[in-house]
């Protein structure tokens, strides 16, 4: 067995159960296993994915920082900042779980990176509302896409709804509220929930086609 370090890993895996267990419960609630799995594997790996820190060894994505910012070149950046090993595992679950092909994502996002830019020019819908809706199901899985978790940002919703000549301003706040089974509010940021993961898919589909 590959050790780190000369620290056989197998032998200190379980250790690391209960932070395991704890980051693949952020995970919605279908993709637990999944996630449990995938985070089980890399620390039975045997790439630097641990640090030494005196004598203990610690897991480097123990945080999820809440940033969002909008990229200089219109593209979006992630709201919450997953590491790389996840980004890659939960964006294809999401694809599979909902037969989703690689090239109807092409056919909604320019994905660059971590960065992603909705890109389709018709949202086939005609009230402000529903565009708004529309938007932030697209955003939610943009941020799945590159940064893990489908979160996103008011700002970059409000910004986002300007350039589709959507933004409602009086009524913004009351279009999400209505919309409880769908997005979980996190300060000033929303989340999907599992039926918006779902709507969500359904429209990517319906665009792309």
């Amino acid at each position: 067995m590959a050790g780190i370090g000369g620290v056989v890993v197998f032998e200190h895996v379980s250790e690391y159960l209960d932070e395991a267990v704890r980051l693949a419960d952020r995970c919605p609630e279908k993709y637990q296993v999944p996630c449990f799995e995938a985070l089980i594997r890399i620390l039975a790996s045997p790439d630097s994915l641990h640090r030494q820190i005196g004598n203990e060894c610690v897991l480097p994505f123990d945080s999820f920082a809440e940033t969002s910012s909008p990229a200089t070149n219109g593209s979006h950046e992630p709201a919450v900042s997953t590491p790389p090993h996840l980004q890659s595992h939960r964006g294809p679950i999401f694809l599979d779980q909902y037969q989703i092909p690689t090239s109807s994502i092409s056919r909604v996002y320019h994905l660059d990176g971590d960065s992603y830019r909705i890109i389709v020019k018709d949202l086939k819908e005609r009230t402000n509302s529903k565009k708004q809706v529309k938007l932030a199901l697209l955003l939610g899985v943009g941020g799945l896409l590159t940064g893990g978790s489908p979160v996103f940002s008011k700002d970059l919703l409000i910004e986002v709804c300007r350039e589709y000549g959507a933004y409602d301003a009086p009524n913004f706040a009351s279009h999400m509220k209505k919309q409880r089974d769908m997005f979980i509010a996190q300060g000033n940021q929303w989340s999907l929930t599992v039926p918006a993961q779902q709507r969500a898919a359904e429209a990517i589909k319906q665009l792309a086609s």
